[in-house]
C-alpha cells in the first residue's frame, strides 16, 4: 500500500477542477495518512493533478485569453447609461405596378386622376428601432421611419421619428403607459393580431387615396400623447389622449395652434380564447385565439394635414373639423387559418361652416361627411411556410352641403386583395399580391359633374414584396 505525505501533495493539488491526467486520493481519518487506492475506513479526498499538467493548462489558458484580447481589438466599445440596449429593424421593399381605371372625358381626351400606369421599385417602409432599458421592464424607445413609394412627392426618402416614447410598466395594476410619440390604440393592435401584412397593404382605417391606395383615411398609427395599455388574461385595452393629427402631418396640422382641443382614443378587447397578456406576441402558426374588440376616437378641432390653416374660402372651411368614429372588430386564429371582420362608422363636421354663407362656390358649403366601412380578411396556411391571403373592403363617404344649391356627393368603393406569401426563414418573407379597387362618385341631387372633375380612385395594383425583419 503506497503512502504519500501531505507536504509532497501540496504542490500538485487543484481543488474542484478535473484535468485529463488526474489522480484520486484517499485519507485515513484516524492517522491522517493519504493513499492512492481505496480501502476500508479510507475517505475519498477528490481528484488531483500533477504540477506539469497544471502548468500546461495555465499556458493554454493564457494563450486563449491573449487570442480573445486580440479579437476584441476589432470591435468598438458601446457606452450607455441604459441597463440594456436592444436593436431591431424592419424593411418592406417591392416592385409595384399601378394601373388607373377611372376615365373621364376632358378637352384633350380620356384621362384619369393618375395619368398613366406607374411601375417602379418602392421602399414602402424601413424601420430602425432602439429600446434602451432602464430596468428589466421600463425602457425608452426610438423608431426611425422612412419611405419612398410611387406616390412620393420628393426625390428622396423622408425620415421621421415614428415612435419616441418612455414606457413605464405597472403604473396602475396590470397597466403600463407610453409617454411621447406613442402608439395610437387601434392600428398597431390590428397589424399584430389580425392583418399581419403591412408590407403590401395598410389596414382599412388607415388606407388613403394615392397612386396605389384608396380608402377612408380616418386614423394613423402614432401621435404625440400618452397611451395607457392594460393586459390581463381575459381583457386588454389601450386608452390614450393625443394631439390628433398623427406623427407626420404634412403642414400646419402638425401643431396645436389656436387650439387646446385634444383627441381621445381607445380600444377595448375581450379575449374569449387565448390570453390578453399575449396581445401582439401570438405565433399565428401555433396559437389559437379569439378576440372581440370595440374601438373609437373623438377628436375635436381636428386639423386636416392636406390643407394649411387660417385661410379664407374653401381651405378655411375644410381645414378644421370635429371627427368621431366607432367600430367593432373580431378575429379568430388557429394554426391552419385566420379570419377577421370589422365595421366602422365615422363623422366629420366642419367647424367654420357659418363663415361660408356668402361664398358663391358650391364646394365651400361643405358641412359634414359620414363614413361607413366594413372589411373582412382571412388567410389559409395549407403547407409549411406558405400562406394564402385574401381581403375585401367596402366603404362609402357621403358629403353633405350647407344648402340645396350645392352638390351633395357620395363616394362608394370596393377593394379586393389576394396574395401568396412564402416564408424563407424567420427573418425573410416573399409576397406576390394583387389589389383591385372600384370606386364611383355620384351626386345626390342630380347635378352632373363638370368635365374632368370625376377623380375616382379605381385602379389595379400588382406588387412583389420582400419583407425583412431582424
Amino acid at each position: 500500500m503506497k503512502k504519500v505525505t501531505l507536504s509532497a501533495l501540496a504542490a500538485v493539488m487543484l481543488s474542484g477542477v478535473a484535468y485529463a491526467d488526474t489522480m484520486s486520493l484517499y485519507s485515513d481519518p484516524k492517522t491522517g495518512q493519504v493513499f492512492t487506492t481505496a480501502g476500508e475506513g479510507r475517505v475519498a479526498m477528490g481528484d488531483f493533478v500533477d504540477a506539469k499538467t497544471i502548468d500546461a493548462n495555465q499556458r493554454e489558458g493564457e494563450s486563449a485569453f491573449s487570442e480573445y484580447k486580440d479579437a476584441q481589438k476589432k470591435y468598438v466599445n458601446v457606452k450607455s447609461k441604459a441597463k440594456t440596449l436592444e436593436f431591431s429593424g424592419t424593411s418592406y421593399f417591392g416592385l409595384t405596378s399601378a394601373d388607373p381605371q377611372t376615365k373621364v372625358t376632358v378637352a384633350n381626351g380620356d384621362q384619369s386622376k393618375y395619368l398613366g400606369t406607374s411601375t417602379g421599385f418602392e421602399l414602402r417602409r424601413a424601420y430602425l428601432q432602439l429600446k434602451a432599458y432602464i430596468n428589466d421592464k421600463d425602457y425608452f424607445r426610438f423608431t426611425l421611419d422612412t419611405t419612398k413609394e410611387l406616390a412620393s412627392s420628393t426625390s428622396y426618402a423622408n425620415t421621421y421619428f415614428k415612435y419616441a416614447y418612455l414606457y413605464l410598466d405597472e403604473v396602475l395594476p396590470y397597466t403600463g403607459v407610453e409617454v411621447g410619440i406613442a402608439h395610437r390604440p387601434w392600428i398597431d393592435y390590428e397589424e399584430h393580431n389580425s392583418w399581419y401584412h403591412r408590407s403590401f397593404n395598410k389596414v382599412a382605417l388607415e388606407e388613403k387615396g394615392t397612386a396605389t391606395e384608396a380608402g377612408v383615411d380616418l386614423v394613423n398609427s402614432a401621435d404625440l400623447g400618452v397611451n395607457f395599455k392594460t393586459k390581463t388574461e381575459m381583457f386588454s385595452s389601450e386608452i390614450g389622449i393625443f394631439n390628433g393629427e398623427g406623427y407626420h402631418a404634412d403642414k400646419e396640422a402638425a401643431n396645436q395652434e389656436n387650439s387646446s382641443a385634444l383627441s381621445a382614443e381607445w380600444r377595448l378587447t375581450a379575449h374569449l380564447i387565448g390570453s390578453g397578456t399575449k396581445v401582439g406576441k401570438n405565433d399565428v402558426t401555433k396559437d389559437t385565439y379569439l378576440h372581440v374588440s370595440t374601438m373609437g376616437l373623438i377628436s375635436n378641432n381636428h386639423k386636416d394635414d392636406k390643407l394649411a390653416l387660417n385661410q379664407a374660402g374653401t381651405a378655411r372651411d375644410k381645414s378644421e373639423y370635429d371627427r368621431t368614429f366607432y367600430g367593432l372588430h373580431a378575429v379568430y386564429n388557429q394554426p391552419a387559418f385566420l379570419i377577421a371582420a370589422q365595421y366602422v362608422a365615422a363623422n366629420d363636421k366642419a367647424r367654420n361652416q357659418d363663415m361660408q354663407a356668402n361664398v358663391a362656390v358650391a364646394d365651400t358649403s361643405w358641412v359634414e361627411s359620414d363614413y361607413d366601412l366594413w372589411s373582412i380578411n382571412g388567410e389559409v396556411r395549407p403547407f409549411t411556410d406558405w400562406t394564402i391571403i385574401g381581403r375585401y373592403d367596402n366603404y362609402k363617404i357621403d358629403d353633405t352641403a350647407k344648402n340645396g344649391t350645392a352638390m351633395n356627393t357620395s363616394v362608394e368603393g370596393e377593394k379586393y386583395i389576394a396574395a401568396v406569401m412564402y416564408k424563407m426563414n424567420k427573418n425573410v418573407n416573399f409576397i406576390g399580391s394583387a389589389k383591385f379597387i372600384d370606386e364611383k362618385y355620384t351626386v345626390k341631387n342630380g347635378t352632373t359633374w363638370a368635365a374632368g372633375s370625376d377623380t375616382g380612385e379605381s385602379k389595379n395594383v400588382y406588387m412583389l414584396t420582400t419583407e425583412v425583419k431582424f
